[in-house]
């Protein structure tokens, strides 16, 4: 396990996704077993989202996704694997999203997975960024 959990911060720190820390927070890591047999390296934050305001946003359910689509006539696709990954955190909340392995405490330069408040800050910097698109990608005819 130590060596999963090893590879799994060295990708990170490859990846430009965290950073060594000394904050003074602190979550454990897991490692949840995959169906394919590797591991799911996970940060357990729920002692931090306790204590963390939730941001409320409003979000689509399928049905409501699939029922404005039902006349459309041409889609795209985006691949948003790690998308969290895409977003900058700023300085003073890097220092929350700490984490200690036994090779030390490392901290997350872009929002991680598992903070109570970061579906809704995804969805709407997904929701600023493709604002007005419908508008421009429509075709008449």
């Amino acid at each position: 396990m130590r060596d999963s959990l090893q590879e799994e911060v060295r990708k990170m720190i490859d990846m430009g996704v965290i950073e060594p820390s000394n904050s003074p927070y602190s979550s454990p890591v897991v490692l949840v077993p995959k169906p394919d047999g590797t591991k799911r390296f996970c940060v357990d934050y729920r002692k931090l989202n306790k204590v963390t305001t939730y941001e409320a946003e409003p979000m689509q359910t399928m049905t409501e996704i699939f029922s404005e689509l039902s006349n459309d006539k041409y889609f795209s696709r985006i691949d948003l694997t790690k998308g969290y990954w895409q977003v900058e955190m700023t300085q003073s909340a890097k220092e929350k999203t700490a984490f200690v392995t036994p090779d030390g405490l490392w901290q997350f330069k872009t929002m991680p997975f598992g903070l109570v408040g970061a579906p809704a800050v995804f969805t709407r910097l997904n929701e600023n960024h493709f604002e007005g698109c419908a508008k421009c990608c429509q075709l008449s005819g």
